[in-house]
């Protein structure tokens, strides 16, 4: 992300000014375990400013935590160079990482079948050595599932095995971090299941179950960690994200109803210009049907695709930014909204 103040609304300009959009933002009271000691809190008279006296946008995060919200950025291993401006950038503007690939169940198998923890462990030392809080990202996902899993022949072997990557992951990492994707993207509407799941492989090998018995590993391995349900298709207005939306509630308050242990609901909002209609009145009432079940919301993996924008550099970015701005004026309104992740932080990686 650029800044100039002489082109108008940069996308991270737009992003700052987001974080603070309005006297009318609920003040919301920052995560127990916030990186960063608590501010004071901004009031229409003395709003919180977008520039440092020098004229330089502020860091993201600290805009973001004087609004009671932890800013991050999705990172991999092999971007974190020493020396490096993407390094010292990512310093600067972020008070948590989330892994990209490093934490995936499939990335972490080698040649041999083994689990190899080495770069998952570098991360996880990074964020330690910076004061970061670290979202861990993913327990498991249906499309990074290692192909020994696809291969076994039953479903006392497969649930062996799911449980003993939930618990053995998590447990690794016990008290450092913050919260886990621990399944990432269960729900779709459309396979035509009366629950909404997602009919691949986990519930092929061992049923509708193994949701409810992945969080309670999960919770037992590390009792300290935020559980999240991880999903997508749920920031616009057509029928199938009407559909998505509901199923995922859905799914939320069967698990709390039967007191699987489900602490967050994280919303991946995959952006894109141009491509559906926006209704900030559903985008609302879903955010608040999941706080009224109790449930903290993150945003988890904002980013926003210009596919569809004019090849001009200017009015892309302008576009990228409005499209941004109706999102985030939505859901920052919503003092449910805890965290907030950008799926990257640089266009040098994106």
């Amino acid at each position: 992300m650029s800044d100039s103040r002489g082109r108008g609304w940069s996308r991270r300009r737009l992003l700052a000014a987001g974080l603070i959009a309005g006297a009318s933002l609920a003040v919301r009271a920052a995560p127990a375990r916030a990186a960063e000691a608590e501010a004071p809190t901004p009031t229409p008279e003395t709003p919180t400013p977008i520039y440092t006296a020098a004229g330089e946008i502020r860091p993201l995060k600290d805009i973001a935590r004087e609004r009671g919200i932890v800013y991050g950025s999705a990172i991999m291993v092999s971007q974190l160079l020493p020396q490096d401006a993407f390094t010292r950038l990512l310093k600067r503007e972020v008070a948590a990482i989330v892994p990209e690939n490093e934490m995936k169940w499939a990335e972490m198998i080698d040649e041999t079948g083994a689990v190899r923890y080495s770069i998952a462990d570098r991360l996880m030392e990074f964020a330690h050595a910076n004061r970061l809080l670290l979202r861990g990202h993913n327990l498991l996902w249906f499309w990074r599932t290692p192909k020994s899993f696809l291969e076994l022949p039953d479903r006392a072997s497969a649930l062996d095995a799911m449980l003993l990557r939930v618990r053995d992951l998590a447990g690794r990492y016990r008290g450092r971090v913050d919260s886990w994707d621990v399944v990432n993207e269960p729900v779709n509407p459309l396979a035509g299941r009366p629950d909404g799941l997602r009919t691949e492989v986990f519930l092929d090998k061992i049923g509708p179950e193994y949701l409810d018995l992945a969080y309670r590993a999960a919770r037992e391995a590390d009792p300290k960690a935020r559980l999240v349900l991880n999903d997508y298709d749920v920031e616009y207005d057509t029928p199938d994200m009407d559909l998505k939306r509901a199923a995922v509630l859905r799914a939320c308050e069967r698990m709390l109803k039967v007191g699987t242990p489900l602490d967050a609901l994280g919303v991946e909002a995959h952006l894109s210009i141009g491509r559906h209609p926006f209704s900030a009145k559903k985008l609302r009432d879903f955010l608040a049907e999941a706080a009224k079940m109790g449930l903290e919301i993150q945003i988890t993996e904002l980013d926003c695709s210009d596919e569809l924008a004019p090849d001009d550099l200017a009015a892309r970015d302008l576009l990228v930014a409005e499209e941004y701005r109706r999102f985030l004026e939505i859901v920052l309104d919503d003092p449910a909204v805890k965290m907030l992740f950008t799926w990257g932080l640089s266009d040098r990686y994106s």
